[in-house]
C-alpha cells in the first residue's frame, strides 16, 4: 500500500471531524437561508457566495464557530474562508464557482481553475501556499467548496477528476464520492512539493 492509500484511511482529529460534519449538515439548508437570500440580492459572484456561506454558518453555529473571509496564508496569500474555534484557526477552505467565470481579457480564467493553473484551488493546497494556521503550519486536513451554477454534480465530478490527469497528478488524487445527492461530498488525498500530506474536503452545492 503506498504513502498516499495509507493516508487516506487516517480520519481527521476529533475536533476538525466534528466540523466537517457539522458543514456537512449545516450546507443542506444553506441555499434555503435568509442569509443566501440576502447577501446574494444583488451580487452573485463568488466572493458574495463565500460572504453568504461565512454569514450563515457564523448564524448558523451561534458562537460554535466562526467563519471569517480572506484568511492570510502562507507569504502574501488569502484563502476565501477561514474556521476559528474561538480565537484559535482551526480549518481552511477555497471557494470556486464551476463553471468557473471567464474572466476579462486582460485577466482570463479558465474552466480546470478548480484544480491547476493560475488561481487554481487544489493546486495552491500543494504548492504550500494555502493549507496552513495563522503561525504558517500545515494542515492535514482543508476544505473545497464549490457553488455549481450548472449541470449535474457527476458531471463536475468526471470533469474534476479528468483535470487531475490532464495536471499529469496521480490517479489516487481524484476525487472519491462521499455523497451525491441535495449536496456533494467527496475526498482527495495530495502530497505537497514539501512531501507532506493534505487531504481535502469536497463541499458542492448547486446555486
Amino acid at each position: 500500500m503506498n504513502g498516499i492509500d495509507t493516508f487516506r484511511e487516517l480520519k481527521p482529529n476529533k475536533l476538525t471531524q466534528r466540523l466537517l460534519t457539522y458543514i456537512g449538515d449545516a450546507f443542506t439548508l444553506f441555499t434555503q437561508s435568509t442569509e443566501f437570500e440576502n447577501v446574494l440580492k444583488k451580487k452573485k459572484n463568488e466572493n458574495q457566495h463565500s460572504k453568504a456561506f461565512c454569514v450563515f454558518m457564523t448564524n448558523h453555529c451561534k458562537a460554535k464557530y466562526n467563519f471569517q473571509g480572506e484568511n492570510a496564508q502562507w507569504g502574501s496569500h488569502t484563502i476565501d474562508i477561514g474556521v476559528y474555534k474561538g480565537a484559535v484557526l482551526i480549518f481552511v477552505i477555497e471557494a470556486k464557482l464551476l463553471p468557473t467565470p471567464k474572466g476579462t481579457k486582460q485577466h482570463p480564467r479558465f474552466e480546470y481553475e478548480y484544480v491547476y493553473g493560475k488561481g487554481s484551488g487544489i493546486q495552491r493546497f500543494k504548492e504550500g501556499k494555502h493549507g496552513v494556521d495563522n503561525e504558517d503550519i500545515p494542515f492535514s486536513d482543508c476544505g473545497v467548496i464549490a457553488f455549481v451554477k450548472e449541470n449535474e454534480f457527476d458531471f463536475w465530478h468526471k470533469k474534476v477528476n479528468q483535470w487531475v490527469l490532464d495536471a499529469e497528478w496521480e490517479t489516487s488524487e481524484q476525487l472519491q464520492i462521499l455523497k451525491m445527492d441535495d449536496i456533494a461530498a467527496f475526498l482527495s488525498a495530495h502530497l505537497r512539493e514539501d512531501d507532506s500530506k493534505v487531504r481535502l474536503h469536497h463541499f458542492w452545492v448547486k446555486v
